[in-house]
């Protein structure tokens, strides 16, 4: 990494320190009280569902042993992660402390979008949108100087092979590297299943953000965060190459495929065209062609 690339880095994670800094405190200004005011609802309603089937004797020791109350204890629980898996949490979250600001802007600007986490208020509403229109561009040049710098480091490593091929390997091979170690990572901090930390890892990378897995820790959202900034630039200049790449093998077909066709219509045209020519009729007569007269 030469003396240029290493400044541009540091200038780039100042203007993204500064971003984060900006983001979360706005975001956990705007959001905060209203996340606190959402979970109190959600406590709420659940405790009215629950005054619904809810028989009071099953607190007695007498009743406790009942298959009634052994039911409802246990639809209690069932109720309670039906609440928690659409949204509906209870229990306070932290999604719009400082911390979880900052985690939102990181999926803001890398455009990676969890669904689970939304403001909720006008102005955090309107605020995503003008920081998103500002911020997006610089994130996503940030994220290209960096997946430069990955790529730039790792193409020594292949000197004999062709440079447009070295890129392409090089890329597949830090993608493929991001997501394992990615889900080796989030097994490791979430508990995940190997599969599931491996898909949450390589829709991050495609900017996919489904929502339907989230890191919920501290030292996984902090993964998470470097896990974007170090990734996205790469897994965005795998796609763009291979782009480029199916664009000029389309190009390359378009042509030989038109080649294909002019000689096709030419071989099996050209004879009859030249005797319909010979022999059309011009004012109401048949032409004589060579050898009639």
């Amino acid at each position: 990494m030469v003396k240029g690339g290493v400044s541009g880095i540091a200038c780039c994670l100042c203007t993204l320190a500064f971003l984060y800094t900006i983001g979360g405190f706005l975001f956990s200004w705007f959001e905060r009280e209203a996340e606190l005011l959402h979970y109190k609802k959600n406590a709420f309603f659940y405790n009215q569902m629950q005054e619904l089937y809810s028989w009071d004797h099953c607190k007695d020791k007498f009743f406790a042993d009942m298959e009634l109350c052994k039911n409802q204890q246990a639809f209690h629980e069932v109720l309670e992660k039906f609440f928690e898996r659409n949204g509906n949490e209870m229990k306070d979250q932290e999604k719009w402390t400082l911390f979880g600001s900052v985690f939102f802007v990181s999926t803001l600007l890398s455009t990676v979008g969890y669904g689970q986490m939304h403001p909720r208020t006008e102005g955090g509403q309107v605020f995503t949108v003008i920081f998103g229109l500002l911020g997006i561009p610089i994130m996503g040049y940030i994220l290209s100087q960096i997946g430069q710098q990955v790529v730039g480091g790792l193409m020594p490593m292949f000197p004999t092979i062709k440079a447009q091929n070295r890129q392409i390997l090089v890329l597949s091979i830090a993608v493929i590297l991001f997501i394992l170690v990615g889900g080796v990572v989030f097994i490791l901090l979430e508990g995940w299943s190997y599969l599931e930390a491996l898909y949450f890892s390589a829709c991050t990378l495609m900017t996919i953000g489904f929502g339907d897995y989230l890191p919920s820790h501290v030292g996984s959202k902090l993964f998470t965060m470097f896990f974007i900034l170090m990734g996205l630039g790469v897994g965005a200049s795998f796609i763009a190459v291979l782009t480029l790449h199916v664009h000029e093998q389309g190009e390359h077909f378009a042509q030989n495929l038109n080649s294909w066709y002019d000689s096709t219509s030419r071989n099996c045209c050209g004879d009859v065209s030249s005797e319909d020519q010979r022999i059309a009729p011009q004012d109401g007569r048949m032409v004589a062609g060579p050898g009639r007269q």
